[in-house]
């Protein structure tokens, strides 16, 4: 099993409608990208850490889905897209449960 971070830190001129959108596009990647076993997504709380931000964990049975799940249409030019316009850094990383 493979599980995948990300945390981005929203620009600060960024609407809470747009953030709301963002949430949800990310969290609709379990419907729309095979491969997904699970996906969490929501706002961080801030108690801890950078403030205004997404956080995301998924979960994948294997390296391949993980890699299909990177290049799939909906990822790359969507929610990587979003990123681009409305994040102002952001952070991901992988590892094996």
């Amino acid at each position: 099993m493979i599980r995948h971070i990300f945390i981005g830190t929203f620009k600060a001129d960024v609407s809470d409608e747009i953030k709301n959108r963002v949430r949800d596009d990310l969290r609709a990647m379990q419907r729309k990208i095979p491969g997904v076993v699970a996906l969490e997504a929501n706002f961080g709380t801030g108690w801890v850490g950078g403030e205004n931000s997404v956080v995301m964990t998924v979960d994948f049975a294997s390296k391949e889905d993980f890699d299909s799940y990177m290049a799939h249409p909906y990822h790359t030019d969507h929610v990587a897209k979003q990123g681009a316009e409305f994040l102002s850094s952001y952070v991901a990383a992988q590892f094996e449960l």
